[in-house]
């Protein structure tokens, strides 16, 4: 899956431009007229759907989730983790996942995302052997990446990582077993670097916003150990400064 709206996934110049055109791109999900359901058109444990919309000017595909085993379920799996990442996205002003909200779909509630295209998942960067335009500021990319997942609690996978063609910016979706309520950083991604900007955007996060963002989504136990884990980031990225010295840690 890929979109083709660069300014919304990666690390922009213009942050506050970047949220503005989410903003815009949710009011479209929100309110487009649904005018196709492909409901077998993806494979893959939660099998969602393709969906065509149409505001009367502009055509766009979505993909539409509607799994919700909320924890305490056995093995959780829920849009609602969807929607709750992109909203903690948001909070950072950190555009990186495809705008998605909640919509019901054929009688069904679930979560409606725009689909990516013009770009290639990572692990097709890997298996081509892609190089990418800025090697470091690619590499970069992936190391903010490494502290939004750990703060939401989400390995990576290689095909939910994307990258935009023209500029190789990074998109990051699928999130639907993401914020176990585990207060402890993810072993499999490893927190080296951050930009100054979500560093200082994770610092002024407050526990009110966050509860206000994502009530309707996660539960007060995966409320608690997000905010735990943000704490244990924070730490970490000063531990490392001290460590390395901050020009080696923060850009």
């Amino acid at each position: 899956m890929c979109l083709n709206i660069t300014s919304v996934c990666g690390k922009s110049r213009n942050p506050g431009q970047d949220i503005a055109d989410m903003k815009e791109l949710e009011k479209y999900l929100r309110t487009a007229e649904i005018t196709e359901v492909e409901i077998d058109k993806y494979e893959g444990r939660t099998a969602p759907w393709g969906v065509m919309l149409n505001d009367g000017e502009i055509s766009r595909q979505g993909i539409f989730k509607y799994i919700d085993r909320s924890r305490p379920a056995l093995l959780p799996d829920s849009y609602h983790y969807e929607i709750a990442a992109y909203e903690v996205s948001k909070l950072l002003e950190y555009p990186v996942v495809p705008p998605v909200v909640e919509r019901e779909v054929r009688d069904t509630m679930g979560s409606l995302q725009l689909l990516l295209v013009g770009c290639f998942s990572l692990i097709q960067q890997e298996r081509r052997g892609l190089q990418p335009i800025e090697p470091q500021k690619f590499s970069d990319s992936l190391s903010e990446l490494a502290v939004f997942e750990s703060l939401i609690f989400c390995e990576r996978e290689s095909e939910d990582v994307y990258i935009q063609e023209s500029d190789w910016k990074v998109c990051r979706v699928d999130f639907s077993e993401a914020f176990a309520p585990e207060v402890t950083l993810l072993t499999g991604i490893q927190i080296t670097r951050c930009s100054k900007t979500l560093f200082h955007n994770l610092q002024r996060l407050e526990a009110s916003d966050i509860k206000a963002a994502l009530h309707s989504h996660l539960n007060d136990e995966e409320v608690d150990a997000l905010l735990k884990r943000k704490n244990l980031i924070i730490d970490k990225i000063n531990s490392l400064i001290q460590e390395k010295g901050e020009d080696s840690v923060i850009f």
